[in-house]
């Protein structure tokens, strides 16, 4: 459920609202945003061609349980009003005709969620022109075709998720030119086509999650100059083109999870100058080629957990000049590649290169690249004693954490210490009395290490229970 109407949802239902019966079908109570909110319940489109209840004093109307069918011009019948908030979510609507919305001409937001709705006529909406949010989430709509929302420059909010979009008609967006927030993630899209979203040009956030694309166009994202957070993670892209998100200048959250990515190619985030978060975990990425992350000199945080690499080389790391926080855990990693002669790396702070194959490291050389550290994650590797000792002293005098455990805890590395240089004896030494009975493992998420960045909550204006 969107924040926004999670909040309008409080502020309507406060405690000790009078609900007073104004029809067979219909009651209203007073409202905190001021005027009366009026439900009716169990009618059909029908009911509102005849409807007769003055709504000079209602701002917001909302019809549950109702079975609505086709809207056209002539179903909200209304004479006067100032309704701002229309919530037709669950009532049946199978399409929306032309000039459905004709006599409600001050309308803010319209909720259309978990509906029927196949067809959309190109006027169905051009008589709501101060529309600011709309939620047409869950419904059947497999086409978003030319000028549909033509007329709707006011629209902040737009909400498509959970449709079955396939494809998206080059002026679909045409109008939209204050649109900040779009959705459109769990969808059947495939392709992200040339200058898609060139009429969105205010556009700060971008759901595309959940999807089946697999190609993504070098001027998919021309003209979102403006776009702050795109989301594509659950997607099949495996290739990303040279100069792929170039018009993103002032991108900062990209996030391409569990996607089929196999490696990284040259200048692939090139133009992302104002880039400080990107996620590339649960891929299939094995490699990085040179220059691979040129152009991200704002990058502070990058993931890379459960992807394919046994190699990496540091001097692929030395483009990102503010890398604070590295993740390059669950991989295959054995060798972490070190010239002496590479640039030192001195913005970065926390390293997690646990659940990988290590099982020697050049410590030394690089804490010389990285003498900022401050964690370092390196559980669950193949570590011997001695080094693993020697590592640890190194990093203890010049206060670095080597961390065994999620939680980077100090007393956990010294009984990991315990435990790798004194290991319990053979089968054959051990009685019944001395086999350990307690076979718990710890089993915290890495996800609890996000926590050692904290930065603003972005907005999530729709998400979908």
């Amino acid at each position: 459920m969107a924040i926004w109407l999670v909040i309008i949802t409080i502020v309507a239902n406060f405690l000790g609202a009078k609900f007073l019966k104004i029809d067979k079908e219909c009651t209203a109570h007073a409202s905190q945003l001021g005027g009366q909110q009026i439900t009716c319940a169990n009618v059909t489109a029908k009911f509102f061609e005849n409807f007769t209840i003055s709504l000079n004093r209602a701002h917001w109307m909302t019809c549950t349980n109702c079975t609505l069918g086709i809207l056209d011009e002539n179903t909200f019948n209304f004479p006067r009003n100032n309704i701002s908030f229309l919530f037709l979510n669950k009532a049946n609507v199978r399409m929306l005709k032309r000039f459905a919305f004709v006599r409600l001409s001050v309308l803010k937001v319209l909720i259309l969620k978990e509906n029927c709705i196949e067809n959309i006529d190109q006027k169905a909406l051009s008589s709501i022109k101060k529309l600011t949010q709309l939620d047409l989430s869950k419904n059947n709509i497999r086409i978003l075709t030319n000028n549909l929302f033509i007329d709707l420059e006011n629209l902040d909010i737009l909400s498509l998720n959970f449709n079955g979009i396939f494809y998206i008609q080059p002026d679909a967006f045409v109008g939209l030119k204050n649109l900040r927030y779009l959705y459109l993630s769990n969808n059947f899209l495939t392709k992200l086509e040339e200058k898609m979203f060139k009429y969105v040009t205010s556009l700060k956030i971008l759901y595309l999650e959940n999807n089946c694309i697999f190609d993504i166009h070098y001027l998919a994202f021309y003209n979102l100059q403006n776009l702050n957070y795109l989301y594509v993670n659950n997607n099949s892209i495996n290739y990303l083109v040279q100069f792929n998100f170039k018009p993103l200048s002032s991108l900062i959250d990209l996030q391409l999870r569990f996607n089929n990515l196999t490696e990284i190619q040259t200048s692939s985030f090139n133009g992302l100058k104002s880039l400080k978060f990107l996620y590339l975990g649960d891929n299939q990425i094995s490699s990085i080629k040179p220059y691979g992350f040129i152009g991200l000199e704002s990058l502070e945080y990058l993931e890379m957990n459960n992807n394919n690499f046994e190699i990496i080389n540091y001097t692929e790391l030395c483009d990102i000049k503010n890398l604070k926080v590295l993740w390059l855990e669950n991989n295959s990693i054995s060798n972490f590649q070190i010239d002496y002669k590479s640039e030192v790396q001195n913005s970065l702070v926390v390293l997690g290169l646990g659940y990988n194959n290590f099982t020697v490291l050049n410590y030394k050389l690089l804490y010389n690249k990285v003498p900022n550290v401050k964690d370092i994650y390196v559980n669950d590797n193949e570590w011997k004693c001695e080094l693993f000792v020697n590592m640890y002293n190194f990093f203890d005098s010049f206060n670095v954490s080597l961390c065994s455990n999620n939680n980077c805890n100090p007393n956990a590395t010294k009984t990991y210490i315990d435990t790798l240089c004194n290991p319990v004896k053979s089968d054959d030494n051990l009685d019944d009395n001395n086999f350990p009975m307690d076979f718990s493992t710890d089993s915290s998420s890495s996800l609890a290490k996000l926590s050692i960045i904290v930065f603003s909550a972005i907005p999530i204006l729709f998400v979908n229970m």
